[in-house]
């Protein structure tokens, strides 16, 4: 556990919390997470579908996913402040309503330039969600219980995981990618009835600061920008104009933000968070170990199908020990750490996730699926038994009345670090198939041992902390 860092707002009592319902506002969240989580892997099985039915390639196709990724993202940051100041439970329930409309939307898209702004729509709603959900159960759960809820959200995000693919390909199968959006429509229903009986608002102090407009504006166009770079970097040089055009905008908008947050009464970001080294390097350490996890989902299918040959119920089945194995760690590691401490725990778990990273670079074809199976499983226990601790320290090192911004920032890094694994695995693989005369192994070898490097680099981030104790 680590000290505060200074934060130059006004210090706000801490919100009452004695007649919020534990347990009912807890399933609501957690629902919340299974509910966008089973949308976004559901979409995985429909899009072969997508492609057919519309006529497009797989890279334009990818922007169901990747659209609204990229607007929670960049809102995330903005709707925690926001909620740091107004409060959780109404825009919680705007996004719930905002999602479920936008799933409609989806399910009635007539084309698909209309199916990519629902999909807008909906990272709008998931955003709202994204910003209130695990930012809220910290707020009303005592801090001895902070990586409990961490685990608990995260094992809600990995059931949605395991789920997702499952439900989607029955309900797909019997009504078209349109059922996949409409399936999740009763369950958001139910929730937006649920939130004034199970989700009550902490009693806050009168006289909130003013909301940072301009700083908020300059932050979404920053991290918008970057993450599109990031997204664009996977299929374009890393010099070509757009990556390049939207890294400067990119840096623009940050040297701006610094500038406003600077000038202003009650940023939106208070810049003194980042002295923490407990902050800085945690979110740092997210971004090092979610690249590795997201890298794995790209990767494999490759090898799975190139070198093992498998088909594709053959590379279904080993890629389930991913989602398996982060489920079981994360239910244990958060209530772990709540009794140990995160000091050993957040590392160790990267030690474990690079280690899989090293079986899968000298994974060969004599070892048959075991190599992949443990790299994967590996990877899964790693990453689960890493987010807890890690994030439960960040949060330990965030003034009270920036938890929806610290909970924003983390989004940040977590999307990152996935848009990075993609970007990395693909440009990396492509260029070293190049390099290696066009085999497929030796390439796919040199790729896992610079993400093994990255993952032990996190290691490192995740082992850095203030001296202070709290």
């Amino acid at each position: 556990m680590t000290s505060r860092p200074a934060s130059s707002s006004p210090t706000r009592p801490v919100p009452s919390t004695a007649a919020i319902p534990l347990v009912p506002a807890t399933a609501l969240v957690l629902c919340g997470a299974l509910m966008t989580r089973i949308q976004d892997t559901a979409l995985n099985i429909a899009n072969p579908a997508l492609m057919a039915d519309f006529g497009l390639p797989a890279a334009t196709v990818a922007w169901i996913s990747l659209a609204p990724m990229l607007m929670s993202a960049s809102l995330l940051t903005i709707f925690g402040r926001l909620a740091d100041l107004r409060g959780r439970r109404n825009l919680y329930a705007a996004g719930i309503v905002i999602f479920g409309g936008g799933s409609v939307l989806c399910a009635l898209s007539p084309s698909f330039a209309v199916l990519i702004v629902a999909r807008i729509v909906q990272g709008l709603g998931g955003a709202l969600m994204g910003a209130n959900s695990m930012a809220y159960l910290i707020e009303i759960y005592p801090p001895t219980r902070r990586g409990f809820v961490v685990g608990l959200w995260e094992a809600g995000i990995a059931t949605g995981s395991g789920i997702g693919p499952i439900l989607g390909g029955a309900v797909i199968e019997a009504s078209g990618w349109q059922g996949s959006f409409g399936m999740i429509l009763p369950m958001a229903i139910a929730m937006a009835v649920a939130v004034p009986f199970a989700m009550k608002e902490p009693m806050r102090a009168p006289g909130s600061p003013r909301f940072d407009l301009a700083g908020a504006t300059l932050f979404g166009v920053g991290v918008a920008s970057f993450l599109f770079a990031l997204t664009r970097a996977s299929v374009e040089p890393w010099g070509s104009p757009v990556v390049v055009g939207s890294l400067t905008l990119s840096v623009v908008c940050v040297v701006l933000f610094v500038r406003v947050e600077g000038l202003v009464e009650s940023p939106m970001i208070d810049l003194g968070m980042f002295r923490s080294w407990t902050f800085t390097s945690g979110n740092l350490a997210k971004i090092a170990g979610y690249l590795p996890f997201s890298a794995h989902g790209f990767l494999l299918p490759f090898y799975l199908k190139e070198v093992l040959a498998l088909p594709p119920t053959g590379i279904g089945s080993i890629l389930v020990a991913l989602p398996v194995g982060m489920f079981g760690a994360t239910l244990v590691s958060g209530p772990l750490s709540d009794r140990i401490g995160t000091r050993i725990l957040a590392p160790a778990g990267l030690v474990v996730q690079a280690l899989g990273c090293v079986i899968l670079a000298i994974a060969s074809p004599e070892m048959g699926n075991n190599a992949p199976m443990a790299g994967l499983l590996l990877g899964g226990l790693g990453i689960g038994a890493f987010i807890a601790p890690n994030d439960s320290a960040i949060l330990a090192a965030t003034p009270r009345d920036r938890i929806g911004v610290a909970n924003g920032i983390m989004g940040v890094s977590r999307t990152a670090g996935l848009l990075l694994g993609v970007a990395v695995g693909g440009a990396g693989l492509s260029a070293r198939v190049v390099a290696n005369g066009g085999q497929f192994l030796p390439a796919f070898h040199d790729v896992y041992w610079f993400i093994a490097v990255v993952a032990f680099a996190g290691v490192l981030l995740a082992t850095v902390r203030d001296r202070r104790p709290a």
